[in-house]
């Protein structure tokens, strides 16, 4: 009788073992459960990658409701990069007129204010621009879109100058501000007030009052197209790009400071031209974010140039619009059937790139390469969406892309064992620096997944090792035991 029972529990292990090697087995990232390497049981491995760069196509849009980049961003390894913004800011209702009840009340326009709600900087923070505001010409195709425009959009036409803040040292963006709104004594933080020209003021100002009681935006378009933030190519210190928040009425407006007669007397006032409509809606306004790479005589040009040819030594990764890496694993589909503790895909930050002043995007991502079916999906078992983790849709904590301790990896665990003990396709990967992605979620998905990896476009770059660095090669790395 014990006998019998000793052979039913030598096979039911047996049974558990082999079931354990057919199924998929995960750990996280760089996770404390690995058994250590013996080379008697555990034994380890580093699998070559092949590497090859290209420019990322970019249909990239910024929404209304995203953070907008300003600036001039000069990087002596990944080049220039310049973006403006591009926005209609408009009275909150058309109902009426918005300087009172009659035009011929107003006695006097002290000065007009654009307020642009800051947020964060990309960059050098010592960096010295200044801001040129122009009004977009009337003939420019300038208008609302629920889509956005893309971010490679053609600059915009613009008519006379009208206002502008000169030499503005980005580290004090977020100071603290007092002025006068008013009889009342503001404080405020994280706002870049920049005058206009009275000339513009009264321009809007003197619109005749049907247009401002015509019930739709569109009327007054016909008559301001809106306002264009341009940096000044003759600023100072060009070396970081600044965020803003359009959406925010409170940060971001313009201000028009007057006198007019109420009730028989001067009254001084304030009328505010906000971004989004009263009812909260953020689709009725025209709003761009237009940004431009010139990688002209850097070594990220000479990169892209030479760099479909699997024998990347360095991979410049930038964040969109930027860059993308292809990456193969030849040896990868035949390897025989094993029980995978840990594959991880690992790359090493190259230093002496100018990383202090400019660093590595928060986040990046890697997709598989369906070529057979012309489109990007999600890596087959490693990557699990989420969801609950809108924007994300996924738990970067796992499946890994940032930069910790001087590495960045990628958790393909579950994929190599897919690859090894069901002979799953081993697919081409994609390594970049989305602002935004729409890969199809595998293994079942038909449809494309908007997923928002980063919250600033355009903010982020970095050198990586690549699969034919002589020291810091992009590899992948396993830990396994044999069946």
């Amino acid at each position: 009788m014990k006998k019998l029972l000793y052979s039913l529990s030598f096979v039911i292990a047996t049974v558990l073992l082999i079931e354990s090697c057919t199924k998929i087995r995960t750990t996280q990232l760089g996770g404390g459960l690995i058994p250590a390497v013996d080379n008697v049981n555990v034994f380890d491995t580093t699998m070559e990658v092949l590497t090859t760069a290209y420019e990322l196509p970019d249909s990239t849009r910024i929404s209304s409701t995203a953070l907008h980049a300003f600036g001039l961003l000069e990087d002596p390894v990944f080049g220039k990069t310049t973006a403006e913004i591009y926005l209609q800011l408009e009275p909150s209702t058309f109902s009426g007129y918005p300087f009172g009840s009659v035009p011929d009340s107003i006695i006097g326009l002290d000065s007009v204010i654009l307020s642009l709600r800051y947020n964060s900087v990309y960059g050098d923070t010592n960096s010295i621009q200044s801001f040129k505001v122009y009004e977009i010409d009337q003939s420019a195709p300038f208008t609302d879109t629920s889509l956005g425009y893309l971010i490679s959009h053609p600059t915009f036409q613009l008519a006379q100058q009208i206002g502008e803040k000169l030499n503005v040292p980005f580290h004090t963006l977020n100071d603290s501000l007092t002025y006068i709104r008013v009889k009342d004594t503001v404080k405020t933080v994280n706002e870049l007030r920049i005058p206009l020209t009275n000339e513009f003021g009264m321009k809007l100002i003197n619109i005749d009052t049907a247009t401002y009681n015509s019930k739709k935006d569109s009327a007054f378009e016909k008559k301001f197209r809106g306002l264009a933030i341009v940096p000044d190519a003759g600023s100072s210190v060009k070396k970081a790009l600044a965020y803003f928040n359009i959406a925010d009425a409170e940060g971001t407006k313009i201000s028009f400071h007057y006198r007019r007669t109420r009730n028989g007397a001067p009254d001084t006032t304030i009328t505010t031209f906000i971004y989004n409509s009263a009812d909260g809606s953020y689709t009725n306004r025209g709003n761009a974010n237009l940004i431009y790479r010139d990688v002209s005589g850097t070594p990220y040009e000479t990169m892209l140039q030479n760099g479909a040819n699997n024998s990347q030594q360095e991979l410049y990764l930038q964040s969109t619009p930027g860059s993308y890496s292809l990456l193969k694993i030849p040896g990868l589909q035949a390897l025989n059937n094993r029980v995978i503790y840990k594959a991880a895909l690992i790359m090493e930050p190259l230093e002496g790139n100018e990383e202090a002043s400019f660093p590595a995007p928060g986040l990046l991502f890697l997709d598989a390469v369906d070529s057979a079916n012309s489109r990007f999906i999600t890596v087959p078992n490693s990557w699990v969406f989420q969801q609950n983790s809108s924007p994300l849709f996924y738990d970067p904590g796992s499946f890994g892309g940032f930069l910790l301790n001087k590495k960045i990896e990628f958790d393909l665990s579950a994929y190599v064992q897919g690859i090894v003990t069901r002979k799953e396709k081993s697919y081409a990967l994609r390594l970049f620096a989305p602002y935004s992605t729409r890969p199809v979620i595998s293994p079942s998905g038909t449809n494309q997944t908007q997923l928002q990896i980063s919250n600033r476009v355009a903010a982020g770059r970095v050198v990586v090792g690549g699969g034919a660095h002589p020291t810091k090669k992009l590899r992948l790395y396993l830990v396994y035991s044999r069946l």
